[in-house]
């Protein structure tokens, strides 16, 4: 976070007056501006203040014509600086940093214009230059406040945190009561794990503004981290009380509520209903009508909303749904992406959905109104209220249907929300139906879990080795509150050989704390171990030295869970009267392993101790733990889309009859998916080696449709199967699918690196999906390691040409701004496309035609172009307009040469040849040009109009003469 005030430090704020009274007042001053300009047109003072008061009334184009043309009568620091602000404020930041630099060469010592310099550079990405920018301010005002602050703010965005945090406490001692430098130092220390600190700072933040909206929400994060839930509830409620419109908080409240056990059941639900009370009840009178035909066999148009569309858990649960869910007939996917971080995970959704919508810059009105045009039929929400949540779109109803899935264990509270997809084991009927605004429809399983690829082999119970139990936990810690640590202390005082350890440690401070609360309960130190956060192959490998997990509660653990049983290691948990309370229990039901699942504390502890006396037992459990997993519904993706599929047509279908939503549990075998779901199942214990051969066999025979199955089948198996996922990439590559080839292509060469075979299929199939960039990193780090194959430096220069080319939607984006006259945006965009292929002469060459356009020096840039690109006769051509601009006629005929050189129709290059042979005095050169661009183009108006002007002059010069 970075401050974005105007350079100079906050004073308190006078009493403004009302936005209906500021926009009169400015309409007011933009109508006395035009009524003065008509007497006074070159006054560049008015049109100044008319762009000021046009940009006030939102008016950006017109207020951009407006300092064009002060601009042009006047230019000075001011005004320049006015303009940079409007150009920032639409995102031309390029623009604005001309801009801004324009005004610093009319007053180079201006401190506040260096602010807003370094804001646009570092809006654009540009942090060096934004470093230089604030560093100049501070020379200029040495000892500012916010000149440290936005330095700070550049250090860290280029990780140099420590740094960052000595300029934030400059900040702090040159103004304590600017609000920005103790928000970004506890950002910073947040970062640094210095948890405590940071805490402090966003306390002192709010302190100073207690309408410092990130301040609450980063404070609530540090105390839910720390497994402070009272605590956090408190800070969520005092901030609702500052705020009560501030939705996002209120999520907060819900879902730490959801970890806390304050509230029964009942009041817990008349939270979140107060939740649609507040944010969804002043929308409902302006509920759209929907148009969506109501046929209930046609094709569904089905849209679902999420911020976790990258390595995050729901994207994990979601995707294998999805591979499958694409197939069914009679559904139209639609992805609305809200995404703040996007990842290779993204990228491999995107290829699997076509339809995707980034939307995380929409409001939510905006969102509502372009999903309502998408025609969707039916709504789906995976987030809840978790980070990033969406639900104020949904309160506006958007679609006809809309459900709520994966993301939060909950209600929404909302009433526009008609189901929530769940399953029996998690929500058995009638036992938690009264706790939802939504009807609960059941699906196969709630979601699937697919392991980890990078999973080790199961190892053998450590009991078996050490002669002691080993109890684990892998929860966040903010789960591990007081009475769960009592909890799993009292089971290690009654089994006082037994050791645990606790994994995902965020930092030394928190595993210090929770050290503390363990021996505060009679624990020894030496007992416990705890291990910090680490990669998912190290994680999985922890599970090694665990012999049975402890869950949490009210919430307890879900994917980790499924992790450790993956990894054959069961869950002793306790049920409560929530759906939060019951995920162990429901996966655990799964897979037959009801005996860990304990009614109370009391059961818990006798549960535990029987547990732990019979380690032979927990060894055999092991070995046969990821068979069970498989064999469950949740290790059935295609099972779960099938019953998925009949579930949307389900609800579709009671709309359709002017019936309300109601619960009701899927039919798979209803599905146009099941037979797809029954073969994939069926084939899950088939020799893998036989199935493969069989699998080839179908591929070269071009029965797609029975090769697919068993490579699915047989990947699905064994995840990181070479063979089955590089010919499942080759396969879908075939069928006209390369997007979709590119997550089995990327399983194949993360499996097999040092095979060259795979390794070009899976850039090959990065070019044709057009990611060069990545492609030619996939292919520089081969052949860095030793790979020798004599197609991979060819399939190399392959991308780096691709990496220089601008692609066809670039090229024609460029073309229609020229085509359209608006040079300003052509600018804007070739500025893009140069960072984006810096030895693109095409690129430089759009540049330099946009400069040209706009009347402003284009020579530099075309000789680079003409560098990157010395056969382009177009580039060529212009470089020699570039040079005539400048009155060197010669050389711009050197240039026009070398244009008709490599193109011999070049009509224009004829034409303005003659223009600079007519310069020099080369009356008889330039009318023979001339002539040659009206053989070649015989309607070339320009020719014709410059040769006739060249005959009149000769005529009058002969006429001169004989006078």
């Amino acid at each position: 976070m970075r401050a974005t005030a105007r350079p100079h430090l906050p004073l308190p704020a006078p009493v403004q007056p009302s936005p209906a009274q500021q926009q009169a007042a400015a309409q007011a001053d933009a109508d006395a501006c035009r009524a003065a300009l008509a007497s006074r047109p070159d006054d560049a003072q008015l049109h100044h203040q008319l762009a000021k008061s046009l940009v006030a009334l939102t008016q950006y184009d017109a207020a951009e014509a407006a300092f064009q043309q002060a601009i042009a009568l006047a230019p000075g620091a001011a005004l320049l600086c006015d303009h940079g602000e409007l150009l920032a404020l639409t995102q031309r930041h390029a623009l604005a940093i001309e801009a801004y630099q324009a005004a610093l060469r009319h007053e180079p010592g201006n401190a506040a214009t260096y602010n807003c310099l370094g804001l646009s550079f570092q809006a654009s990405g540009q942090l060096q230059q934004a470093l230089d920018a604030y560093r100049k301010m501070l020379h200029h005002l040495p000892g500012n406040a916010l000149a440290y602050n936005n330095i700070g703010s550049v250090l860290q965005a280029q990780d140099q945190l420590e740094e960052a945090l000595e300029h934030y406490r400059q900040a702090q001692l040159a103004a304590p009561y600017f609000q920005y430098a103790h928000f970004n130092a506890g950002t910073c220390l947040m970062r640094l794990e210095r948890f405590e600190e940071a805490q402090a700072c966003f306390v002192e933040t709010i302190r100073l503004d207690a309408g410092f909206h990130l301040a609450h929400i980063n404070l609530s994060a540090i105390q839910g981290k720390l497994g402070h839930l009272d605590d956090t509830i408190a800070t969520c409620r005092r901030a609702l009380a500052v705020n009560p419109a501030w939705a996002d908080m209120h999520s907060n409240l819900l879902f730490t509520l959801s970890h806390s056990a304050q509230l029964g059941p009942a009041a817990l639900f008349a939270e979140h209903r107060h939740f649609g009370e507040q944010f969804e009840t002043p929308l409902r009178a302006a509920w759209p009508r929907h148009a969506n035909v109501r046929d209930p066999a046609r094709r569904l148009r089905v849209g679902f909303v999420s911020a976790d569309l990258n390595n995050h858990a729901v994207a994990n649960f979601i995707a294998p749904v999805l591979e499958h869910l694409v197939h069914a007939e009679g559904l139209e996917l639609h992805i609305y992406c809200n995404n703040i971080i996007n990842d290779a995970v993204t990228t491999q959704l995107r290829d699997v959905v076509r339809h995707w919508h980034d939307v995380q810059a929409l409001s939510d009105e905006q969102l509502a109104l372009n999903i309502q045009a998408d025609g969707i039929d039916i709504l789906v929400d995976l987030s809840g209220h978790t980070g990033h949540n969406r639900l104020q779109t949904f309160a506006r109803k958007p679609a006809p249907l809309q459900a709520t899935w994966i993301g939060y264990p909950l209600s929404t509270g909302l009433q526009s929300m008609d189901y929530y997809l769940t399953d029996r084991f998690f929500s058995p009927p009638g036992l938690l139906d009264e706790q939802f605004t939504e009807k609960l429809l059941r699906l196969p399983a709630t979601a699937p879990f697919m392991p980890s690829a990078v999973s080790p082999p199961v190892s053998a119970a450590p009991a078996s080795v050490h002669g002691y139990i080993t109890f684990g936990s892998f929860n966040r810690p903010g789960k591990l509150s007081a009475a769960v640590i009592a909890r799993w202390s009292r089971l290690l005082r009654a089994v006082p050989t037994a050791k645990m350890l606790l994994a995902a440690m965020p930092s030394e401070q928190i595993s210090d704390t929770l050290r503390a609360a363990f021996v505060k309960e009679g624990i020894a130190a030496e007992r416990l171990s705890f291990h910090p956060h680490t990669n998912t192959r190290d994680y999985l490998a922890l599970h090694s030295q665990v012999d049975v997990c402890l869950d949490t509660s009210p919430y307890n653990g879900g994917t980790t869970t499924c992790h450790a049983l993956w990894m054959g290691v069961p869950t002793l948990t306790m049920t409560g009267p929530t759906l939060p309370g019951r995920v162990g229990a429901a996966i655990l039901e799964q897979v037959s392993l009801a005996e860990f699942i304990a009614s109370d504390d009391d059961d818990f502890l006798q549960k535990g101790i029987a547990i732990a006396g019979d380690p032979a037992h927990l060894a055999q459990l092991r070995t046969g733990m990821r068979a069970r997993m498989s064999n469950a519904p949740s290790g059935q993706p295609a099972l779960i889309a099938a019953g998925l599929d009949n579930a949307l047509r389900g609800m579709w279908q009671r709309h359709c009859a002017g019936l309300p939503p109601a619960s009701f549990d899927a039919e798979p075998a209803q599905s146009s998916l099941h037979q797809r779901a029954t073969s994939l199942q069926s084939l899950h214990d088939v020799n893998v080696d036989a199935a493969l051969l069989l699998a080839i066999e179908h591929h070269q025979s071009s029965r797609f449709v029975e090769a697919e199955t068993l490579y699915l089948a047989i990947i699905h198996s064994q995840p990181r199967h070479v063979i089955a996922n590089h010919n499942m990439g080759l396969l879908a590559t075939q069928l006209g699918f390369p997007h979709e080839a590119l997550p089995y292509l990327s399983a194949a060469h993360d499996a097999a690196p040092q095979q060259a075979e795979f390794c070009l299929s899976y850039a090959q199939g990065l070019l044709r999906a057009g990611q060069a960039r990545q492609a030619h990193n996939v292919l520089a780090a081969a052949i860095a390691r030793g790979l020798d194959d004599d197609a991979l430096p060819a399939l190399l220069q392959q991308a780096v040409v691709a990496l220089t080319t601008p692609t066809q939607d670039e090229a024609d984006y460029v073309v229609a701004l020229y085509q359209a006259g608006q040079h300003a945006e052509l600018e804007a965009a070739a500025h893009t496309l140069v960072a984006r292929y810096p030895e693109s002469g095409f690129a430089w060459s759009v540049l330099g035609t946009a400069l040209q356009a706009q009347g402003k020096d284009a020579l530099a840039t075309l000789q680079t172009a003409v560098a990157l690109a010395p056969d382009d006769a177009q580039t060529h051509g212009n470089l020699g307009n570039a040079w005539q601009e400048q009155g060197q006629h010669a050389r711009a005929i050197e240039c026009y040469a070398r244009a008709l050189a490599l193109d011999v129709g070049f009509a224009d290059a004829y034409c303005n040849m003659g223009s600079a042979q007519a310069a020099l005095g080369q009356a008889a050169e330039a009318a023979e040009s001339y002539r040659m661009a009206l053989a070649l183009e015989p309607s070339h108006d320009l020719a014709r109009q410059k040769n006739a002007a060249l005959q009149q002059a000769q005529a009058a010069l002969s006429a001169s003469a004989e006078k």
